[in-house]
């Protein structure tokens, strides 16, 4: 008879995930707290202008040592657990896809609910794209999503044929969805193709082509004039009043963008400084349906973080880190001075952005801090993974009960900031940047003693309890006495 297919117990989880989850947890935190003191629409904006002394160098070290590298971490992690929860289905000879979307629809619930209940910056419900995007490359037939590809970018080249001889056709959403499903087939032929080597592939080409094309297409553009510096040339030389006329148009649209930009920061700023807890959730409700129509591309790369974090279960390399220590070094060795390095150059080039005036240059320092984000986390696990075979076994295995309850952890941590920081709260937004981190350290001190303590009573987390209960179709065991 097949063994039941059922939340893993704790004794068949693997320490090294817990213990690398733990320190995710500690550096999401440290890059999280400047955005409970900060408007979320700042986000890419870069380092804060103004800030000087303690407060500069504090936002410089978060800037080159946890920004991207903490949120590529818990990607590549959250593939790991679908590498693991499909090898654990396999075992036990049941179904994997109804657990595993029921368990992403969840994982969608708890991300909309923290966008809109607590806090804009929520991750979760990009993940939940991502790992619907999982679902699709790993069971839907490459041949259908090629093939389905191919008829939509078709089909948008005969309707924009069509509208160019005076019969205008909505083309652009078949380009937009035809060339995403298109990927799609080919991601999912190298998974058939390639069985464990593909994975690894497809995550890297999919997480670093979008990087490497940032970051060359606006290095192509540096050296050019500020963006008002180009529109007066291209004024000046306009041959015709219709000619003239399209520019005008054009630099209107980008100054009301500019323009909603400012107002967006303007309101988020009002509401979370000060308004009551009604308001301000208001306006989260209605960003919510927004800000996701932003983040297509964003699911694109964590899709590759997803499928790269699977190859490091399928081969072994996590499920058993003493037999590939050599990997592991040659990780740490090697990625962490490369990320680093690449983030250092990326604030050095264009530290902050200002808008229509180093627009290419801090396109670059966006790229080149999103490849160093994927060295560097690689790196750091590395570094963790033999800190846990070498004399820092004992100190790294304390952030382990942390790790076990990221999500209730994660979710604590907006609950804790926005309380500590927003008006509707304790009101301390704006606190200096290095208080900030400080404040990080004690918070995160906190969380690693109580999950400590709950873990010795518990077997999960509160929200990973509903989390399981959501995916299995029935509430696991709690106490640990059960």
């Amino acid at each position: 008879m097949h063994a039941e297919f059922r939340p893993v117990a704790s004794s068949d989880r693997i320490q090294a995930l817990d213990v690398v989850r733990g320190v995710a947890l500690l550096g999401i935190a440290l890059m999280n707290v400047e955005f409970f003191n900060r408007p979320i629409g700042d986000l890419d904006a870069g380092l804060p202008l103004g800030a000087t002394g303690l407060d500069y160098w504090a936002g410089w070290l978060v800037q080159v040592f946890v920004r991207g590298k903490f949120w590529t971490m818990f990607s590549l992690l959250f593939g790991m657990g679908f590498a693991v929860m499909l090898a654990r289905a396999t075992v036990a000879g049941r179904g994997f896809l109804l657990p595993y979307l029921r368990r992403t629809l969840a994982l969608a619930a708890f991300g909309a609910l923290h966008f809109i209940a607590v806090w804009t910056g929520d991750i979760l419900f990009s993940y939940a794209t991502g790992a619907l995007l999982l679902v699709i490359v790993f069971a839907a037939k490459p041949q259908v999503l090629l093939w389905l590809g191919v008829v939509l970018l078709l089909l948008a080249a005969a309707f924009g044929a069509a509208g160019a001889v005076g019969h205008p056709l909505p083309w652009q959403p078949m380009l937009g969805f035809g060339i995403p499903v298109l990927l799609l087939g080919a991601v999912a032929y190298a998974l058939r193709r390639w069985p464990v080597s593909g994975w690894r592939a497809a995550g890297l080409a999919l997480y670093l082509l979008p990087a490497l094309a940032m970051t060359l297409g606006s290095a192509a553009m540096l050296g050019r004039p500020p963006e008002a510096e180009q529109d007066r040339v291209r004024l000046a030389e306009a041959r015709t009043p219709v000619e003239r006329k399209a520019i005008e148009a054009g630099i209107a649209q980008r100054a009301a963008q500019r323009a909603t930009h400012l107002q967006d920061i303007a309101d988020e700023t009002r509401l979370m400084r000060g308004e009551s807890y009604a308001d301000a959730t208001a306006w989260r409700a209605g960003h919510f349906l927004k800000m996701q129509g932003q983040s297509v591309g964003f699911a694109i790369i964590v899709l590759g973080l997803f499928l790269l974090g699977a190859w490091f279960i399928r081969a072994g390399v996590m499920t058993d880190p003493a037999a590939h220590l050599g990997l592991f070094r040659w990780l740490a060795w090697l990625g962490i001075p490369l990320g680093i390095g690449l983030s250092v150059a990326g604030v050095l080039l264009a530290p902050s952005h200002l808008r229509g005036q180093n627009d290419a240059a801090f396109q670059v320092a966006m790229g080149l801090g999103l490849l160093g984000s994927l060295a560097a986390s690689l790196g750091y696990i590395g570094a963790i993974v033999l800190g846990l075979h070498g004399r820092l076994r004992r100190w790294l295995a304390l952030l382990a009960p942390a790790g076990r309850m990221a999500l209730t952890n994660y979710i604590a941590q907006s609950v804790i900031g926005t309380w500590v920081f927003y008006g509707y709260g304790l009101g301390h937004w704006g606190m200096p940047r290095a208080q900030q981190l400080l404040y990080v350290v004690l918070v995160f001190a906190l969380q690693v003693l109580a999950s400590r303590w709950w873990l010795s009573r518990f077997r999960y987390g509160p929200l990973e309890w509903l989390w399981r209960w959501a995916t299995y179709g029935r509430p696991p065991a709690m106490r640990i006495s059960a």
